[in-house]
């Protein structure tokens, strides 16, 4: 997809790690303009979003007020905070904005919830688009690409494997997936995030079955954790701090998300996150950031999507510059689409904007 007309306005809510790449993007590429940066500290309010974003001045203002974020001209919010928040996308679709988000909404599962984005999407005549990474597009797109070259799928297997350690979320992001909780309080007390994740990949493996033709009768999860061997330092905030998992705590998580028709697991997919590979207990996969999708059937289809140095190193950072890329290059699709919940069913190829650097 080459330029646009001109660029599309575009609002940042919300400046973590999947923000901060936005801002970034849209400081570089002519097809977006940042005109708005919402965030969620009162201290960060007022600041510059594009030294928040570390790459010096870039003449908008951040503000943590909805009523002032609503007043401005923008074709679409990218809204990516720690959690989702629907009366909260509303008020952004009635007011005239596409939201497009890396936070779920694949599919929605919740018909109070889909009915009332619905109706805030015919307010506005806008659109509201849930892009993800996992699920979103290892989950959702990759599978069912693969499937064309199918004569019969018995069941898809989708694996996500992230070392932590270097992915630069927040101290409060890592400590919500369940890290550096005792062993005790894990086997007592899941992590909060499992409910929330499981309604999010049980609707992308919803998704993935209505684009086969399949319908889910029974949903399943499943959750395993493993202990760090030695304190473990964890980069945060993009390089600016740091934290630490201590020995004898949770250094990784293994979440299952199981889809089922007849009793038999048809759609898999498991996310092992982790601190390092200094764990017990030793689970298989030394990559630091990759994705394995697999496919069982006539013919048996495997295929392994990673990115950034041979040894790894950065792979887990720039796969959170995947997931903003991935929700970024949805914006013209987005805008153009019809007003309503529009799901990776329902749009055009998506393709990167303006990308080239020739």
């Amino acid at each position: 997809m080459g330029n646009t007309t001109r660029p599309l306005r575009v609002i940042q809510w919300a400046t973590g790690a999947i923000g901060k790449f936005n801002i970034v993007t849209c400081s570089r590429n002519p097809a977006f303009e940042l005109v708005g940066c919402w965030v969620f500290s009162p201290e960060k309010a007022g600041r510059d979003a594009g030294e928040i974003a570390g790459i010096g001045p870039n003449g908008v203002k951040t503000t943590n007020s909805i009523e002032e974020i609503l007043a401005l001209d923008a074709d679409i919010v990218q809204y990516a905070p720690l959690l989702a928040n629907v009366d909260e996308i509303c008020r952004l679709l009635e007011s005239g904005k596409n939201v497009i988000t890396p936070s779920g909404f694949t599919t929605v599962s919740n018909k109070a919830d889909e009915a009332k984005l619905q109706a805030a999407c015919r307010k506005g005549s806008v659109s509201f688009h849930g892009s993800g990474i996992h699920p979103g597009f290892s989950g959702d797109r990759l599978p069912l690409i693969l499937s064309a070259m199918s004569r019969r799928i018995d069941r898809i297997t989708v694996h996500e494997i992230v070392d932590m350690a270097t992915v630069n979320e927040s101290w409060d992001m890592v400590e919500m997936l369940g890290f550096d909780m005792t062993p005790e309080a894990a086997r007592s007390n899941p992590p909060a995030l499992l409910g929330i994740m499981s309604t999010i990949f049980h609707e992308s493996i919803a998704l993935v079955a209505q684009g086969l033709g399949l319908e889910i009768d029974e949903y399943d999860k499943t959750h395993e954790f493993a202990l760090a061997t030695r304190d473990i330092e964890v980069e945060l905030d993009l390089g600016t701090k740091t934290g630490v998992v201590r020995k004898g705590h949770v250094g990784g998580q293994h979440f299952n998300y199981i889809g089922k028709k007849n009793g038999k697991t048809v759609i898999d997919f498991q996310t092992i996150w982790k601190m390092g590979n200094e764990l017990e207990p030793s689970w298989p996969f030394e990559e630091r950031w990759a994705y394995h999708v697999s496919i069982q059937g006539e013919p048996d289809l495997k295929l392994t999507f990673t990115c950034g140095s041979p040894d790894g190193h950065d792979s887990a950072k720039l796969g959170l510059l995947c997931t903003a890329m991935n929700c970024m290059n949805t914006a013209p699709l987005v805008v153009a689409a019809a007003p309503g919940v529009v799901t990776q069913l329902d749009l055009p190829m998506i393709r990167a904007v303006n990308a080239f650097n020739p």
